[in-house]
């Protein structure tokens, strides 16, 4: 008697919401999966999104400089216009300016060694002794970049470039061609794609002006270094004040948000992931949505009978919405480990650095629950309807 007593305790202890929501085992699994999958659809939309913000930018994470120089005319870095060598030469007569990095930069067209096809690549021409990158193995590039017809090429390049990696590790040398000028790669080195181009080359100044007939001694980009101390706000001012107006100085953040913002203005990636998102959560709502309906539907006598004994809308409105809740407790868990995978993917297999995010996850988690909580007060009015006399 006493297990029996303790069973009927425990019993009574398993909150309604939850006994409901389980009693209908296929219903239950067919909700948490419509939850998951709404909320594996933002997490995807929001990781796909700050991966290609990391792509956008790229190629100036990659070298040092708290200052750069860009053309007034700056469009996005592998897309403006040149600007003459000299005016970075001359921002180095400023006190604060410790270094400055010429840096060349224009799309070519690389030579696949296997099947001869061309395919477009970003050139980057640098000076051996003025080197900004800060990527591991660029330190000692400097031989390669002095050689005339020397190239480093980007070892993350899809295969459609030709296996440049495996040639090089058997023959120590691949003979190519960029711009239909001969080339030799001499090693790699770990760029990464952006959303501008899969492929990257990098190689010496003379060898730049070579492949691109290149005549004068224009740039795309100066990066440069202040000494300690030196506020890059105030001497970014100082050079934009001293300097022609053909060139703009601007802090390295600046240029980051400037080059992400382009990306946003001029591409479809904002409205994508926004319109992805809204969808998700439509989705989500849904078919939590129908879940609770239905539960309500099977249930009607037994609510009616509760009505009858006085319980008001807000007792069933608390009922349901714990129901509403249970669902995304139970279904995003499995969202973010399916995320984690797909993200994983993602980077394997294109390159897309994705990340799965404390702040998304947050995020992802309040507007899960905010489509569940939608659905929970929308399943209500069935309730609030209701009229007892209608059952008995």
């Amino acid at each position: 008697m006493s297990g029996t007593s303790e069973d009927r305790q425990a019993t009574r202890r398993i909150p309604l919401a939850w006994r409901q929501l389980s009693g209908q085992k296929r219903r239950f699994y067919v909700a948490v999966g419509g939850v998951s999958f709404g909320a594996v659809l933002m997490l995807f939309q929001l990781g796909i999104y700050q991966a290609f913000m990391i792509m956008a930018v790229r190629p100036l994470m990659a070298m040092r400089g708290d200052l750069a120089m860009i053309s007034r005319d700056f469009q996005y870095v592998l897309t403006t216009e040149p600007f003459p060598e000299r005016r970075l030469q001359q921002a180095l007569a400023l006190p604060d300016v410790e270094a400055v990095f010429p840096v060349s930069i224009q799309f070519g067209t690389w030579r696949n060694p296997d099947t001869g096809t061309q395919r477009k690549v970003a050139l980057y021409g640098i000076y051996p002794f003025a080197n900004p990158y800060t990527l591991p193995g660029l330190q000692d590039a400097a031989p390669i970049l002095a050689q005339p017809d020397g190239a480093l090429y980007d070892d993350t390049s899809p295969r459609e470039f030709g296996d440049v990696v495996g040639r090089l590790q058997r023959d120590g040398v691949v003979y190519g061609e960029v711009n239909k000028h001969a080339i030799r790669v001499l090693g790699t080195y770990r760029h990464g794609r952006t959303l501008a181009v899969n492929g990257h080359m990098l190689v010496g100044m003379e060898a730049f002006r070579r492949v691109t007939a290149r005549t004068g001694k224009d740039i795309e980009l100066g990066m440069i270094t202040l000494r300690v101390g030196a506020s890059a706000a105030e001497v970014a001012n100082t050079l934009n004040t001293l300097l022609p107006d053909d060139v703009e100085v601007l802090t390295r953040e600046a240029l980051i948000r400037r080059e992400q913002g382009y990306w946003q203005r001029n591409s479809p990636l904002g409205f994508i992931v926004t319109a992805g998102m809204v969808i998700a959560m439509f989705v989500g709502s849904v078919i939590a949505y129908q879940t609770l309906y239905t539960d309500i539907n099977d249930h009607m006598r037994e609510y009616a009978t509760l009505k009858a004994m006085g319980f008001g809308d807000g007792y069933f409105v608390r009922l349901v919405m714990q129901e509403a809740a249970i669902l995304p407790a139970f279904g995003f868990a499995p969202a973010l480990l399916a995320t984690a995978l797909l993200f994983r993917f993602a980077e394997a297999q294109g390159g897309i650095p994705t990340r799965l995010t404390l702040t998304d996850t947050v995020l992802v988690g309040g507007l899960t629950l905010v489509s569940c909580a939608i659905a929970g007060l929308l399943a209500t009015r069935r309730l609030r309807a209701a009229d007892p006399a209608d059952i008995f």
